[in-house]
């Protein structure tokens, strides 16, 4: 389900960590929110969704290869402040409360507010899944399929959860089901070689802009592979980016993570296309033509008379063959 806190939820530490309230409230007669089974699914998508929507948010990207960050542990911790009869309430810090003792780490608020906590953009990323807003940067297929794991509570005689804080969250079997399908229509990542002019690159996160030559903007996260210093040089050159292009429901670009960057030799045009998803579906609404009066089946019938004979029909639709 994606990378894995050491010790994300912090209740049996005994460190309190203050900031705003959550509350998860449970509806079902069968409901059992002190059962370990429950409590196991519950905390296994609530510790994995906070890390990648804060590392979504802050990173550019839900999960990657290898280790998570160590700044990640602290940025997505929260306390279980209290379990009670078909009620759990959480208590998370702002990023700024949870990274204050990390001030080298400060410069990674710039993908991020940090007056907000780890469970906000939890909740952010559920509000767009939930709506179905399929142009959203606040979720990716790997988040997108630790949220669908919210239907496992319904195995423990959830009838619905709701998320409270400030606003409320409503997810029923229909909601899991709809963010299930929007996972199941995004697009397969695929392989990419764009060229444009290398802009806003940042050293936190290795992130940077690419700007085609038509003037939309592509969003890149490099390798740890490439070599800061390298991309620094290549700032505000033409270049080429090759890697692998992450894709949006609605088929738009959600990143590109790149695997190199090179200087663009010559015609930057050739390579200066937005990437497009090799599997998008057909739409069938492409296909449909108005009808009126003197089209489809309209102007078909409308050329027959009604009230000929059968022999008199069947020669006007030979003709018609």
């Amino acid at each position: 389900m994606g990378e894995r806190s050491r010790t994300t939820k912090r209740a049996a530490s005994g460190t309190q960590l203050g900031g705003a309230r959550h509350v998860i409230r449970f509806t079902g007669e069968d409901v059992a929110t002190q059962r370990g089974p429950f409590l196991r699914d519950l905390l296994d998508i609530l510790v994995d969704g906070a890390q990648q929507a804060t590392r979504l948010q802050i990173d550019g990207r839900s999960t990657a290869p290898g280790t998570p960050p160590a700044w990640l542990e602290d940025a997505a911790a929260f306390d279980v402040e209290q379990i009670q009869e078909r009620e759990i309430i959480l208590r998370a810090p702002s990023l700024a409360d949870a990274l204050s003792h990390r001030s080298r780490q400060l410069d990674l608020f710039a993908g991020a507010e940090p007056s907000r906590s780890c469970l906000d953009y939890l909740e952010d990323s559920l509000d767009d899944a939930l709506a179905g807003r399929e142009d959203s940067d606040r979720y990716d297929r790997p988040l997108m399929a630790t949220l669908e794991g919210l239907g496992r509570l319904f195995r423990h005689g959830v009838d619905s959860i709701e998320l409270i804080n400030g606003r409320t969250l409503r997810v029923d079997p229909g909601g899991v089901e709809a963010i299930r399908a929007l996972r199941q229509r995004t697009p397969e990542d695929r392989r990419v070689a764009v060229g444009g002019k290398l802009d806003a690159i940042r050293h936190s996160d290795r992130s940077f802009t690419l700007v085609l030559t038509s003037g939309e903007t592509l969003r890149g996260i490099t390798a740890d592979s490439l070599d800061p210093a390298d991309l620094a040089r290549l700032f505000g050159q033409p270049a080429i980016v090759s890697g692998v292009a992450k894709f949006r429901p609605s088929g738009k670009v959600l990143r590109v993570e790149a695997e190199r960057i090179d200087p663009a030799p010559g015609d930057l045009a050739v390579w200066s296309t937005m990437p497009r998803p090799l599997d998008t579906p057909a739409d069938p609404h492409r296909f449909r033509v108005p009808q009126g009066p003197n089209s489809g089946v309209a102007a078909i019938l409308g050329s027959i008379p009604m009230d000929d004979t059968e022999e008199e029909f069947l020669a006007a639709l030979e003709e018609l063959s």
